[in-house]
């Protein structure tokens, strides 16, 4: 199925975004190299390498770039305010340059490597510039990599952090946290009985990291308000990412994320039923991955010619439209959704229910309300950095951010 749109960059989807660059060997390799680069003068120029690599990555992904000497500004009072209480009076204009900004830090307080405070002023500037904006600690990337490589068990848990600074879970579906008990947005209280208070994320992946059948122990706060100690046994299984099966009435598919090649798989297992009757999606749980995935997905229900979507880059607005025609015909799509639904799901949701109104039926909760299209990006020296790329919208140019898509019919429980 084919489909004409503004991305062909044949990159991977990982926990929902665009990923580019990378792979395990090249984040270990990368942490290695930083782990090498121990002296003063290999410190300061790592350092200098990665902020210009942050400055050329950012300009060339990022949805809305700041004017670089804005941004390098903005990137020098954070640095002041992350730098310690001896360096609270200086100012940002005091230096022409973040880089010479931190050297004249280093020349007073030599005590952090240059290389760490440029990582620092990155965690604190990005949300500031950018909503869905993060940084990632180099160190932090190659240990968490390293564990799975050594013991590959996962519990299919991926966190969030709130606003108010609570961590939220949002289980994959069918995988062992979900199987366990654990709600979509319950609060994580403690990990084997550790507090995660003060925590990062990425330590909190790494307690999650162990040998397959291996068990941890959660202490959640459901959304309903029940606390609960959940104990989840990891695995090293994959749950497949497309499953059918025949119904009374037609055939269920449910699709957990669009990786790359979901579509195919999508088309392959429903046509293994000569007639489908009334299709239901089960998108519940499934939180995005490849935009290019979910308007292929689409692409399968309409005419050649048919406008599927539009997208906003900062080379400005284009649209999506379907090259061959359409390969599925059920009688009626039922679509089951929640509130972990999210982004390239909800693209797909959105331009199913605009293109085919009268055949569409949405059922269950409203869905996370996410048409931002969100890329991340290997740094030099190994960390990562994620930025918003595109604003997503169907092709009557509806948006769904932050507002989520509301269901026809509603499930109270």
């Amino acid at each position: 199925m084919m489909v004409a749109c503004h991305d062909s960059l044949g990159v991977v989807a990982r926990t929902g975004m665009r990923f580019v660059i990378g792979g395990l060997a090249g984040l270990l390799a990368c942490g290695q190299m930083l782990l090498a680069e121990s002296t003063p003068a290999a410190d300061n120029a790592a350092a200098d390498r990665l902020w210009q690599s942050f400055i050329a990555k950012y300009t060339e992904y990022s949805l809305h770039p700041l004017d670089p000497q804005v941004l390098d500004a903005k990137a020098r009072a954070v640095l002041i305010s992350t730098a310690g209480p001896r360096f609270r009076s200086w100012q940002p204009e005091s230096q022409p340059t973040l880089l010479e900004m931190a050297d004249a830090i280093m020349a007073k307080d030599g005590s952090i490597p240059k290389f760490e405070r440029i990582e620092k002023t990155l965690t604190a500037l990005l949300p500031q510039i950018d909503t869905y904006g993060h940084y990632r600690y180099a160190a932090d990337v190659a240990q968490l990599n390293e564990a799975l490589r050594q013991h590959p068990g996962s519990i299919h848990l991926t966190l969030d952090q709130a606003h108010d600074g609570r961590v939220l879970c949002f289980p994959l579906s069918d995988g062992p946290a979900e199987l366990a008990g654990v709600h979509a947005g319950a609060q994580l209280l403690a990990v084997d009985q550790r507090t995660v208070e003060g925590k990062s994320l990425d330590a909190l992946r790494l307690a999650f990291v162990g040998p397959p059948n291996s068990p941890i122990t959660l202490k959640i706060k459901q959304p309903q308000g029940k606390i609960e100690e959940l104990t989840v046994t990891r695995t090293d299984r994959e749950s497949p990412i497309v499953v059918t099966s025949k119904t009374p009435l037609g055939v269920t598919v449910r699709i957990r994320r669009f990786d790359q090649g979901t579509t195919e798989l999508i088309q392959q297992q429903l046509a293994a039923y000569p007639k489908l009757g009334r299709l239901t999606m089960d998108l519940r749980g499934n939180a995005g991955g490849l935009r290019d995935e979910a308007l292929m997905t689409a692409a399968l229900f309409f005419p050649a010619g048919t406008v599927l979507g539009k997208f906003t880059t900062k080379a400005g607005g284009q649209t999506a439209t379907d090259r061959d025609g359409v390969a599925l015909q059920p009688d009626s799509i039922q679509i089951l959704q929640d509130g972990r639904t999210a982004s390239a799901a909800e693209f797909l949701i959105a331009a199913l229910k605009d293109g085919m109104p009268g055949k569409v039926t949405l059922f269950g909760k409203k869905t996370y309300g996410k048409s931002h299209s969100t890329v991340r990006v290997m740094l030099e020296g190994g960390g990562e950095l994620a930025v918003t790329e595109a604003l997503l919208a169907t092709a009557s140019g509806r948006s769904w951010d932050k507002t989520g898509i509301a269901p026809d019919q509603a499930d109270t429980k």
